[in-house]
């Protein structure tokens, strides 16, 4: 299937559990449990259950796909992938996604998720074809759907998967954590850029991010160039019409200040 569809996803998804269409058994739960007395299922068993499922329906469930394949019969409440991303606390970069990670694409109204099962493929919801699910390059369906990666988790809605996470690099804007603003420049590329840049894109408001996704686009994703300063004057003109004492609109180019990068979940150095 070529191309994104407004149907591709579906918000307001109900976590309901739905029993795949080949045969299926569950791990036992690691020991311990997982946090906050929620246990999620490590690669082991995810990947499984995925693989188990050659059908999802109705068409546009990504989300409610990936909590079955990895925590029902827990629940989260999340309406659909954006509110998955959102809920991520340990967000990582790049398309070699562990086996079980869930991986993220912003794209039309609710975003994309599907579940890793390693080498940079996952196993997706609709692919190839609606109501089907398949196991595709994470760079394909990228391509295909003309959506924008985002990236991978080691945990799913704030719940640490079990196995993730060590030795990994995090994403830009993901997870807060120090960062270099001294290094936050026009025209600057380095990871501090590359976080900032992530993590202010992510603020923006979906419709914001769908008017100016073309020219988002258009600028390697590691330069503060003169699009990234657009979008941070933007965010601030959003703060200042809240908060006018506390926002106060800065002059062009904009510079991230302090306040701004805790704002987005970063800690400036």
């Amino acid at each position: 299937m070529s191309g994104w569809d407004d149907e591709l996803d579906r918000g307001d998804q109900g976590e309901r559990e739905v029993t795949p269409d080949l045969p299926w058994t569950e791990e036992p739960p690691p020991p311990g449990g997982g946090d906050r007395g929620v246990t999620v299922r490590g690669p082991g068993a995810s990947v499984g259950k995925a693989r188990a499922f050659t059908t999802y329906l109705p068409v546009g469930m990504c989300c409610n796909f990936v909590w079955n394949c990895i925590a029902a019969p827990h629940t989260f409440g999340l309406a659909d992938a954006n509110a998955a991303w959102a809920r991520a606390a340990q967000r990582r970069g790049g398309t070699d996604a562990p086996a079980g990670a869930p991986v993220y694409w912003a794209g039309g109204k609710h975003g994309h998720i599907a579940l890793s099962v390693g080498a940079g493929r996952v196993r997706s919801t609709d692919w190839p074809a609606k109501g089907k699910v398949g196991e595709v390059d994470i760079d394909v369906i990228t391509k295909a759907w003309g959506i924008t990666y985002r990236g991978w988790s080691a945990d799913f809605a704030g719940t640490a998967i079990p196995g993730l996470g060590a030795g990994q690099t995090a994403l830009a804007g993901g997870g807060g954590g120090a960062v270099d603003d001294e290094a936050i420049r026009p025209g600057k590329r380095n990871p501090s850029v590359r976080r900032f840049n992530q993590a202010l894109w992510d603020s923006m408001p979906a419709d914001y991010r769908a008017s100016h996704q073309k020219a988002w686009m258009s600028e390697a994703s590691d330069l503060y160039g003169p699009v990234s300063q657009q979008v941070c004057f933007d965010k601030y003109v959003m703060l200042n019409q809240k908060d006018p004492k506390k926002w106060p609109l800065p002059t062009k180019p904009v510079w991230p200040g302090p306040g701004l990068l805790r704002k987005l979940g970063l800690r400036p150095d």
